[in-house]
């Protein structure tokens, strides 16, 4: 008894009568142009109304609903609530950042990881909820 193989246009012609795919037709897009469009929208309106796209520039993302804005012409950022504790990093006067309701010996905290700045030296932002 032998073995039969088949070959490539037997395989083809087999696998063609198998898989059948509906030819597609220009009615058929008219009602999937609606879907994309209204999708596209309705992401849009998602994205801007605080689904996840920020416009805040500075690099606040109003992640904490604390936004505070740099008053001086630059601000010193310590690793602790403390003028003891030596600058980390200096912000520019008028940014913005994104800050935790957290206020330890006058300093506040920002977001990140040990990051504290003089609390008077920031104002809250409108519609800020600090």
């Amino acid at each position: 008894m032998g073995i039969r193989t088949r070959s490539v246009e037997e395989s083809e012609q087999a696998m063609a009568n198998r898989i059948k795919v509906p030819k597609l037709e220009a009615s058929s897009f008219k009602g999937w142009m609606f879907v994309l469009l209204a999708g596209t929208l309705l992401a849009a309106i998602a994205l801007f109304s605080g689904g996840g796209f920020s416009l805040t520039l500075g690099g606040a993302t109003g992640v904490t609903g604390c936004t505070m804005k740099v008053l001086p012409q630059q601000l010193n950022v310590r690793s602790s609530p403390g003028t003891e504790f030596a600058p980390v990093e200096t912000l520019t006067g008028g940014a913005t950042v994104d800050a935790q309701r957290v206020v330890t010996n006058g300093f506040r905290q920002l977001t990140g990881t040990n990051r504290w700045a003089l609390n008077e030296s920031l104002a809250a932002t409108p519609g800020s909820t600090c």
